[in-house]
């Protein structure tokens, strides 16, 4: 069997990475090594207890400290430091399930591929974080980076990760695979459970979405121009049906082409339909049962929903950033 190292970044308490440490050294077939890459501290060192736990399970463990690593960075920085033959990713608050690696590692070798994405099911522990949850992730396993492994020889072909994103890089990397048509699998059980849903309330949301918004705003795989698109297009649409009546039946009411209060549901139906596919479409399509929608839930989800494509909005429309932008694009 192929060796594995596990790269953890992390920006966590030493508290919180233990959990994830002894659910690795847990598993029933173990890591050759975990390489952790602290960004929390400058000249942090190993905890005792991590060591203890890694020594008693023959598990070989690397501490890098590099304060203020965003995790692109922390994770290349991993991926050089690692020796085994496949790397693995885990994250602080993605706690690996018992049979993971030996699951993903038997899954590489079965399906002749080059890795194997991570699947991961979102934890929730109260009404909030189920809205949030239902809302953003759903019931069902999805693709995430952390979970995954891979063999070595996909960083030759992909490159690394963008380092100085704080957050996106991730799914930037993942679709950068995609694009290279990379053969990874993708399991359907779910291998791992990410609990950073859990203690969250909507201020905390609020602020750690607009803080990874303001961050992945650059990346590519955003497309800030649907959202303009938008802006220009439905007053467009506003005022093509406020003049529909006019233009087209000539105030007529006997006209085939005549439509009663044309200005009213061109007005409402946009928010109608954001209202359904937020809040019923997207939970179905993400495993969600539609009995748990009613009477008013659809509603609140779509609510959480609105407060973080309007937070994404005030990213991508900031006129600070539009100018800077303006100004490089100048000066290049």
């Amino acid at each position: 069997m192929s060796s594995i190292s596990v790269i953890i970044p992390s920006n966590h308490s030493h508290k919180e990475l233990l959990k994830v440490v002894r659910a690795l050294c847990g598993q029933t077939t173990k890591p050759f090594e975990i390489i952790i890459v602290d960004s929390a501290f400058a000249f942090g060192e190993c905890p005792a207890e991590i060591k203890t736990v890694c020594n008693y399970s023959g598990i070989y463990v690397i501490y890098l400290s590099c304060e203020g690593a965003l995790p692109g960075k922390a994770r290349n920085i991993g991926i050089s430091a690692a020796s085994g033959e496949l790397i693995a990713f885990i994250d602080v608050q993605t706690i690996p399930r018992a049979h993971w690696l030996e699951i993903s590692q038997k899954l590489v070798t079965n399906h002749n591929t080059l890795g194997i994405w991570g699947s991961t099911c979102f934890s929730a522990s109260n009404y909030f974080e189920k809205l949030v949850r239902d809302g953003f992730y759903g019931l069902l396993p999805r693709k995430t980076l952390p979970g995954s492994i891979f063999k070595r020889e996909v960083f030759d072909k992909s490159g690394l990760f963008i380092d100085w994103a704080r957050a996106g890089e991730d799914t930037e990397w993942i679709l950068r695979l995609t694009v290279l048509r990379i053969p990874v699998f993708q399991p359907i059980e779910a291998l791992t459970d990410y609990i950073g849903l859990i203690g969250t309330n909507l201020i905390k949301l609020l602020k750690k979405w607009l803080r990874n918004y303001k961050s992945a705003s650059e990346l590519p795989h955003f497309f800030p121009q649907k959202l303009l698109l938008w802006f220009t297009l439905y007053p467009m649409l506003v005022l093509i049906a406020f003049n529909w009546n006019y233009l087209i039946a000539d105030w007529r009411m006997d006209s085939l082409f005549y439509i009663g209060h044309v200005t009213k549901i061109v007005a409402t139906l946009p928010f109608l339909a954001y209202l359904i596919l937020r809040g019923f479409v997207l939970p179905l399509r993400r495993g969600v049962r539609l009995w748990s929608l009613f009477p008013f839930r659809f509603i609140a989800i779509a609510l959480i929903c609105i407060l973080a494509d309007t937070v994404k909005i005030m990213v991508f429309l900031d006129p600070s950033k539009l100018l800077f932008k303006n100004w490089k694009c100048r000066f290049k």
